[in-house]
């Protein structure tokens, strides 16, 4: 009787055992597959993420190259303002190519969806700090930079075109109501030379912007290939 209750006391014990590892078994198959879930959602965000920084990288190249332009007509102008000669064949162009404000749009529609579903997930640190600072701080530094260019176009040269031009069609061109009076307008001068510092300080903030998302790329492109 004694041999029979440690035999059955034995069996008992295996099967304990095995149904234990059969729920261990079981719980790590579902962890495996939540993980897999997880990992596919953040591949999904960071795909995302990855076409929403080439659509900024080629918004911000259009942006620059056309803020470029606009910043050497700019000064252009200035130098025929202060010499007091104006070309009168090209200048109405000109004219109308200053203190213009460039809008630009980004995209963080990935970011957003990453945000939501846990900056924190994503196992590259550095992935995660470089992401972070560029939507939180180089974004929001081209965004006020693009703002602060917008305000003095609205409340600095619209008010003067409409005081002292006959007509203005936005990057087209500005025809003054005298020209004579133009070359002496001081306040008009030191309008252009101030916007023209502003303009350049936009232009930096977007050479930091692109700069960022060229270091981002390679280091979106090993973490999304590390999750698969």
């Amino acid at each position: 009787m004694e041999g029979k209750t440690t035999n059955y006391i034995k069996y008992a014990i295996g099967e304990i055992i095995l149904v234990v590892l059969g729920i261990l078994i079981a719980l790590q198959i579902n962890n495996w597959n939540e993980q897999r879930k997880v990992d596919g959602e953040i591949v999904k965000a960071l795909t995302e993420i990855r076409s929403n920084l080439i659509s900024d990288s080629l918004n911000i190249r259009q942006t620059r190259l056309d803020k470029s332009e606009d910043i050497e007509i700019q000064s252009t102008v200035i130098h025929a303002l202060k010499n007091r000669n104006i070309p009168y064949d090209s200048i109405e162009y000109h004219l109308g190519r200053v203190m213009i404000a460039r809008r630009i749009v980004f995209v963080d529609n990935g970011y957003q969806l990453m945000k939501k579903f846990g900056l924190e997930r994503l196992k590259n640190q550095e992935l995660r700090n470089e992401l972070i600072n560029y939507y939180t701080h180089s974004v929001k530094n081209i965004m006020d930079d693009t703002a602060d260019d917008e305000h003095e176009f609205i409340t600095v040269f619209l008010p003067y075109v409409r005081n002292h031009f006959l007509d203005w069609d936005f990057s087209k061109r500005g025809v003054p109501a005298d020209y004579e009076q133009l070359k002496s307008d001081k306040y008009f001068l030191t309008c252009l030379m101030l916007n023209v510092k502003n303009s350049e300080s936009t232009l930096e903030a977007l050479k930091t912007g692109a700069r960022e998302i060229q270091e981002i790329l390679p280091i979106l492109d090993e973490t999304i290939l590390a999750y698969k």
